[in-house]
């Protein structure tokens, strides 16, 4: 019985960059883009999911779409972040929570759609979870987000950069030997 590979190769990360671009798309389009078959892409992306690599897929929604006219980052500091976790968790509007080091160790990222219903979290965060320090910064624009960066594959370029290039189906004659 053949061991199963524990580490990632080109293939994979240039596969990676394909699916982070659009994880919705099909393995048949994947292949062609891979220049592999579409079994490959099955059995690898199975892989990946059986490595803990990849977690799942996500839906991007526009939340202008939906009524949020605000996207706040809320810095703050809590005594007690397990108990100010567990009052978060109660607030729909909020979509993440980081734990931070330095002055403020929280930090919530929600999406509100009035200053009313800012003013309103605010005080739940004074007053419910305990927050002793608030700041509160408007998200204007987010004219770059590409979330986790892929390693550089072994010949030096990004996934990202290589990951348009099918795979090679047959050798190519080199310049030198089309002259002869």
């Amino acid at each position: 019985m053949r061991k199963a590979r524990r580490t990632i190769d080109n293939l994979d990360l240039r596969l990676l960059s394909i699916l982070k671009e659009d994880p919705t798309q099909s393995y048949a389009k994947v292949k062609e883009k891979l220049g592999v078959s579409v079994g490959t892409v099955y059995l690898r992306v199975a892989r990946l999911k059986e490595l803990g690599i990849i977690k799942g897929a996500e839906l991007h929604l526009a939340p202008e779409k939906l009524g949020y006219s605000l996207s706040v980052l809320i810095r703050m500091h809590v005594p007690d972040t397990n108990t100010a976790l567990k009052k978060l968790e109660a607030r729909q509007e909020i979509g993440t929570v980081y734990i931070l080091t330095g002055e403020y160790n929280l930090m919530l990222h929600a999406f509100l759609k009035s200053v009313e219903e800012l003013n309103r979290l605010t005080q739940y965060l004074n007053q419910t979870v305990g927050a002793d320090r608030v700041e509160v910064q408007i998200v204007l624009d987010t004219p770059l987000q590409r979330g986790i960066p892929l390693p550089v594959v072994s010949d030096g370029q990004t996934a990202q950069s290589s990951a348009a290039k099918p795979a090679p189906s047959t050798p190519k004659a080199s310049s030198r030997e089309k002259k002869k």
